[in-house]
């Protein structure tokens, strides 16, 4: 299996040239309507996608934005283990960065071809229309900066660069494509998906000492309602040896996200839908047969976007956290 990113500059016809690239390649195109379907299928709300879309997320009045990246971004790894993708925008080029069966491509083309090309489908004069387009790049840019902490216009992240002015769009796709076949990066199911594991396990890995370090927005979301009601907690203080082999070597645990101290309760954040998530459910239903003593307390996606909507509480909350005592424990002061 392959990925292919296309990241393009507003009106540069890069949606065109990957609607191409998916049909000369034969693999699946997931720009806006597709997407919209799979977040659907996975519990999401086509305002919830607006609120995650390049030009909208990371603004003051979107408080819930980088919550919503996230789904997106976990729908889109979930999607990339099962078949070879062409993917529109997104962040792709940094959410797949490093993975040797991807080509992150950006389609740019000059002004004047852009200008045009907008002035098309509106009724706008050159100085608007070039207001209009730099606005537009200034967003994705910004998105960009916000949720990946990179420059958008460093070519640095991307294997290609075309033009499609000057190869037309049919061109550039062209292009596209044979680089593509040329890299052998279309059929790697296998090593995708381990590819995929191993990034998450990363991400895991690469958390400051001392402090929460929250792997999923969501966790620290749900540590804002456990702050509001003055609950003590602990964020993944203990791992459940699930699995041993045969000299006594764990080789398989569960790591609750939360523990209460007070109320001797773990919880466990699910916050997509519950095909995504496959393998955690196995695993918690291995940890109740094996610690039936243990009281732990799953929480599904509707039941945490419930939460946090009741309370109005977000990532950008400005309800303050700080240490009472034992690292890792939060109270609200």
């Amino acid at each position: 299996m392959g990925i292919i990113t296309i990241a393009r500059q507003a009106e540069s016809g890069g949606e065109t040239v990957a609607e191409g690239v998916a049909k000369q390649l034969g693999i699946a195109l997931v720009h806006r309507p597709r997407l919209e379907r799979l977040i659907l299928e996975h519990g999401l709300s086509g305002q919830e996608l607006d609120e995650s879309d390049e030009t909208q997320a990371g603004t003051v009045a979107n408080s819930t934005g980088p919550v919503h990246v996230d789904y997106v971004h976990a729908v889109l790894l979930e999607l990339a283990g099962k078949e070879d993708l062409v993917l529109v925008g997104r962040g792709g080029q940094f959410l797949f960065q490093g993975c040797p069966w991807s080509l992150h491509v950006k389609v740019t083309a000059g002004l004047a071809a852009r200008r045009a090309a907008l002035q098309e489908v509106q009724a706008l004069n050159d100085a608007d229309a070039e207001i209009w387009l730099a606005e537009v790049d200034r967003q994705r840019s910004e998105w960009i900066r916000r949720h990946h902490g990179s420059d958008w216009e460093d070519p640095a992240p991307y294997d290609l660069i075309v033009r499609s002015d000057r190869l037309g769009v049919d061109g550039a796709a062209a292009v596209i494509c044979r680089a593509a076949e040329a890299g052998n990066l279309l059929g790697h199911h296998a090593e995708i998906g381990a590819w995929i594991e191993r990034r998450g396990a990363e991400v895991s890995a690469d958390r400051p000492t001392g402090t929460p370090g929250f792997v999923h927005p969501s966790e620290a979301e749900f540590a804002r309602v456990l702050d509001f009601y003055r609950i003590r907690w602990h964020y993944e203080p203990r791992s459940f040896p699930l699995a041993w082999d045969q000299v006594g070597h764990v080789t398989e645990a569960f790591t609750p996200d939360f523990y209460l101290p007070d109320l001797d309760l773990y919880l466990e954040l699910t916050t997509l839908k519950q095909s995504l998530v496959t393998d955690k459910n196995r695993k918690i239903r291995k940890f109740r047969e094996l610690y039936p003593d243990i009281q732990l307390k799953v929480f599904y996606g509707r039941d945490f976007r419930s939460l946090v909507q009741k309370y109005g509480l977000s990532p950008t909350s400005s309800r303050s956290q700080s240490a009472n005592g034992a690292a890792g424990e939060r109270q609200l002061l």
